[in-house]
């Protein structure tokens, strides 16, 4: 390897980046009454092929390949056995998002037998279809970045964009030797110790400023066509050489990170909850709508009627109800009324007003041959 290929490094000093985004400050009001968005499969199969293909060949892919293999040969790692992906987005929608995506499917195919977990709690249920097509894992809870790898294998656990409260979760719940046997593909950890004040690294970040004086953290030149999707993302390693240099006591001090909810730039697992109530209320609105005659969401008093509900149980359904699925699962029964009333009349306006049909017919309604049809 030429001294050119050599890891570089990180430790200067940047310019700060980016807004802070609180993802806790949308009313309720305003996530429900969001456009519904269509998603076809299909189609979106054939996007995310197109996009594989684009990406595949592009000398920056083939950039960050190499740098993970010679990140493994430092571990002294034959492969990469799992990867881990926290915060893809919604790919259905959005370039970055599907460019990422795109990456850990030519991941997959680079990898033989690799499993790959992925979870962001923006997917769409037509999303999560489309990644366990394609031969994803989609983690059902919200782990808050707090998944433990296996020590005997290499994890590559990839965070694109994510605040810097999810990896200081990782790191927490990794925290010990054993990170040793992750490669973090995130937001450059120098970064954001040099960028951040002090005590707000204290507070928000305390994991990551700890480890950080023994991390291996190394650039990647950002050559992409779209320079966004992979701006700011390094490659940061934990060499059991530089572990073995921290302090006797360093890995016995851990408690769990808490954060003020006014400085939180993730999804909690609390606020997961509320928005799959909001996705059951989305699912009830849709189908009101069909049976409504008043198309105009202003003026249709069963809609409104739905919303005075939501807020009105709002907290109900979380804090204060003796049965705290009560909500959830009224809602879900009228859906399936709802879903089945609209089922019945497209059977009878199909069906009903034929006639008596001959025998023909009938063997084709329910798709039976007769003797005399081609076989």
């Amino acid at each position: 390897m030429s001294e050119e290929d050599n890891f570089v490094v990180v430790t200067r000093r940047g310019r700060r980046n980016g807004r802070r985004i609180n993802l806790n400050g949308n009313s309720l009001a305003s996530v429900i009454i969001e456009q519904d968005y269509e998603i076809n499969h299909d189609r979106l199969l054939r996007t995310l092929d197109k996009a594989v293909g684009g990406i595949r060949d592009t000398s920056f892919i083939k950039f960050i390949f190499s740098r993970l293999s010679e990140s493994l040969a430092t571990l002294g790692s034959n492969g990469i056995s799992e990867i881990v992906c926290y915060g893809l987005g919604r790919f259905s929608q959005n370039r970055s998002s599907r460019c990422q995506l795109a990456f850990l499917l030519c991941l997959k195919a680079q990898y033989e037998s690799i499993r790959i977990h992925v979870y962001d709690p923006a997917f769409y249920p037509e999303e999560v279809q489309t990644l366990r097509t394609l031969g994803l894992e989609v983690i059902e809870t919200n782990e808050e970045g707090k998944r433990v790898v296996q020590r005997d294998r290499t994890t590559l656990v990839f965070m694109p964009h994510c605040s810097r409260h999810l990896t200081n979760n990782f790191l927490y719940a990794n925290w010990g030797d054993g990170l040793s046997s992750c490669i973090l593909l995130a937001n450059s950890l120098s970064k954001t110790v040099n960028n951040c004040l002090h005590k707000d690294l204290l507070n928000t970040a305390g994991y990551i400023l700890r480890i950080h004086p023994y991390v291996t953290e190394i650039q990647l030149e950002n050559s992409f066509m779209y320079r966004e999707v992979f701006h700011n993302l390094n490659i940061h390693i934990f060499t059991r050489q530089n572990l073995l240099k921290v302090p006797a006591d360093f890995w016995s001090s851990k408690e769990e990170p808490q954060y003020l909810t006014k400085d939180v730039e993730f999804v909690t697992a609390n606020t997961a909850t509320m928005n799959n109530n909001i996705k059951i209320i989305r699912s009830l609105l849709q189908e009101v709508r069909k049976v409504s005659q008043t198309k105009n969401i202003k003026e249709n008093a069963m809609l409104h009627y739905v919303m005075e509900q939501a807020h009105a149980h709002k907290e109900t359904s979380e804090v204060l109800c003796k049965e705290r699925e009560e909500l959830k699962n009224l809602a879900g029964m009228y859906i399936c009324y709802l879903k089945s009333q609209q089922a019945c009349k497209d059977i009878r306006k199909q069906y009903t007003g034929k006639g008596q049909r001959n025998i023909k017919e009938t063997a084709d309604l329910i798709g039976f041959k007769l003797p005399h049809d081609p076989k």
